[in-house]
């Protein structure tokens, strides 16, 4: 009932991770001002404090508008909280200024597009190219290609269950094209600034994509493993960057190393305690090498952070029945219900549970309840249905 942690990868489609730690080296176009603005907000941002966060923020775009930068990190930190229409209308203002910057010129037209890769990889390559000292746009380049890549290779996957050759061929070639393109941006960055923690951040997200597409064990764990060495070197470079300590953790987790991922996740939860995410990511990992109890405090966390998800109560509930606290479990799966009536994969949780216990007539009623709800393993519970009505008829 366990599955991998479940890291937000690349929700940074509009920028490179910030560094929060002050006085971090930076490229010459980011004022100290701004830079501190910046720390400011990531720091209520780790800790749930999201009006705080945001104002902290778009002080930074305020304390220098020609710095690329702060914009991004406001403009991601609005977007997470879904106010893409506000946002949008007040960089048009900010556009329609005589004075307006290059950086707020651009960031309108990004938030005037669909936001998909295609538009994106538009706006962000002019700017690259208005802007050829900057690394900042390259990096966003970088993370909407990759993103784009791991898209492609799902959609690969899918294909091959489907075994459906010619999709699964046209997926590959378009994920590729995507990680090439990614490694010329990443590339370009490193002649600009090589010493850049976001550059081994990105590298590190790349690498991560490309052991997911290969198609053989020793492939991917040397992806995998040069990923975790490129996460490695940017929490080196910049230890409070969260999300090359969750990177890291996500990648170790790949590789079998639990207790090394233990401890980047551990580490990634003491900078952000208020990121679910991560706290799904730790009990996973938690869950794995036995710690039962520690793992179901960090999904109970997770779901306090996430009130209106199902996914973290779903996990606990996995947690209290491979404790064998049964009716903890169910109780669990009942509540992510509660919260999300498409979490359907409770119902099979709680047919499993119920056949274990011999509630036969119970098992039967909630498999049928997934099926009902276009659970995605169907088949697979139909074999339990009959397999239930084989012993009810004995």
């Amino acid at each position: 009932m366990r599955g991998r942690p479940v890291i937000a990868v690349f929700a940074l489609l509009l920028c490179g991770a910030c560094q929060a730690e002050v006085g971090a080296r930076l490229p010459p176009e980011v004022p100290a001002a701004s830079d501190e603005a910046v720390a400011v907000g990531d720091t209520h941002a780790a800790h749930g404090k999201v009006e705080a966060s945001l104002l902290a923020y778009r002080a930074a775009t305020e304390s220098d508008a020609a710095a690329v930068r702060p914009h991004l990190r406001y403009a991601r930190a609005m977007l997470s909280q879904g106010r893409r229409a506000q946002l949008r209308l007040e960089y048009d203002a900010r556009a329609a200024r005589p004075e307006a910057t290059d950086a707020e010129r651009t960031l309108a037209e990004r938030l005037r597009t669909n936001g998909s890769s295609s538009a994106l990889r538009r706006v962000y390559t002019a700017a690259a190219e208005r802007n050829p000292k900057s690394p900042w746009w390259r990096l966003a380049l970088v993370a909407v290609e990759t993103a784009e890549a791991d898209a492609w290779n799902h959609k690969r996957l899918d294909a091959i269950e489907l075994r459906n050759r010619n999709a699964e061929r046209e997926a590959y070639l378009q994920a590729r094209g995507a990680v090439r393109r990614a490694q010329r941006a990443l590339t370009t960055v490193t002649e600009i600034q090589a010493d850049l923690a976001e550059v081994f951040l990105y590298r590190g997200h790349l690498r991560a994509v490309e052991g997911d597409m290969e198609p053989h064990a020793p492939g991917r764990d040397a992806a995998w493993r040069a990923s975790a060495d490129a996460f490695a070197t940017a929490t080196r470079r910049s230890p409070t960057l969260v999300e090359a300590w969750a990177g890291l953790g996500d990648v170790q987790y790949r590789l079998g190393e639990q207790r090394a991922a233990m401890v980047a996740y551990l580490e990634a939860v003491r900078l952000s305690p208020a990121d679910a995410d991560l706290r799904i990511g730790l009990g996973v990992v938690l869950h794995d090498i036995g710690r039962l109890r520690e793992a179901a405090q960090q999904y109970t966390q997770a779901a306090a952070l996430r009130p209106w998800d199902g996914d973290a109560l779903l996990r606990f509930g996995d947690a209290r029945a491979d404790a064998r606290d049964y009716a903890g479990a169910l109780l669990a799966y009942e509540q992510a219900l509660k919260r999300d009536p498409k979490a359907v994969d409770a119902h099979y949780r709680m047919g499993v549970i119920h056949e274990y216990l011999g509630r036969l007539g119970e098992a039967r009623a909630a498999y049928e309840r997934y099926i009902n709800q276009g659970g995605p393993q169907a088949d697979t519970v139909e074999r339990r249905i009959e397999r239930l009505l084989r012993r009810e008829t004995r």
